[in-house]
């Protein structure tokens, strides 16, 4: 019963990483990644606290262009089994999902950083000579590896247990993870660059500006920041009415 348990858990996180680069229906969220999880395991209760825990401490755990950030589905999908094996241990899975969710960081960052452009520069290759066979080829290959990122670490997470976990954890060598951890803090500044390169509008700039103060300096948390973005957009677009009105008026 437990394999199976732990192989649909690794067949569910390997599709939720499929979605969150295809489709995006959200399902790699900690919320419903931990309902389905305590679905699964047959603790559907443990499962909700657990995925709402989860979704809490990684609420604003985001994607910047290309800086990787801890993954919270591999850590949602891995401490829910732990707390429905330990018979509801909430505060186990609590204390797992952090490191978890850090392997899953390094996992993240050897897959798109490594791997994926490995396949991309293969499928450039063969995109040159008019192969579509290999383009499709390129697409598959790189949504299969999920399996063995994500579904296969989630199995044996599941299926040895949390000690095992833990001692995983351990063995890891600290100049790797801190390395690792260091180069995906690097990287964030290539995806901010991405991010203001999108910016093309001039006029925009001074929203921009008016967000970074509200975080670096006024220490605003993201709800505080979505309020005044809303806040930006609605004015924005009442001056520009105005704007129109006056000009109308004028002709």
């Amino acid at each position: 019963m437990l394999f199976l348990q732990a192989f649909l858990v690794a067949l569910w996180v390997t599709w939720a990483m499929i979605d969150e680069q295809t489709l995006q229906l959200q399902t790699t969220r900690a919320i419903i990644t931990g309902t389905v999880v305590g679905i699964i395991m047959g603790d559907l209760q443990t499962g909700l606290i657990v995925g709402a825990t989860v979704e809490l401490m990684f609420l604003a755990s985001v994607f910047v262009g290309t800086a990787v950030a801890p993954d919270v589905t591999l850590s949602a999908a891995i401490a829910t089994a732990i707390a429905c094996l330990s018979g509801g241990g909430v505060e186990v899975a609590i204390a797992t999902a952090i490191p978890v969710a850090l392997i899953g960081q390094t996992m993240n960052t050897l897959q798109y950083s490594v791997v994926n452009v490995a396949i991309l520069h293969w499928v450039e290759r063969g995109g040159k000579k008019g192969s579509l066979a290999r383009v499709r080829a390129g697409n598959y290959i790189a949504l299969a590896l999920n399996f063995v990122f994500y579904g296969l670490p989630t199995f044996f997470a599941v299926y040895l247990g949390a000690e095992y976990v833990v001692k995983f954890i351990d063995m890891l060598p600290a100049t790797l993870l801190s390395g690792l951890a260091n180069g995906g803090g690097m990287l964030a500044a290539v995806g901010f660059g991405m991010l203001l390169t999108t910016i093309k509008c001039k006029k925009l700039w001074p929203y921009f500006v008016v967000g970074y103060i509200a975080a670096a300096f006024l220490h605003i948390n993201n709800v505080g920041i979505g309020l005044i973005a809303v806040t930006c957009v609605f004015l924005h677009n009442y001056f520009i009415d105005q704007k129109a009105n006056n000009l109308n008026i004028m002709a």
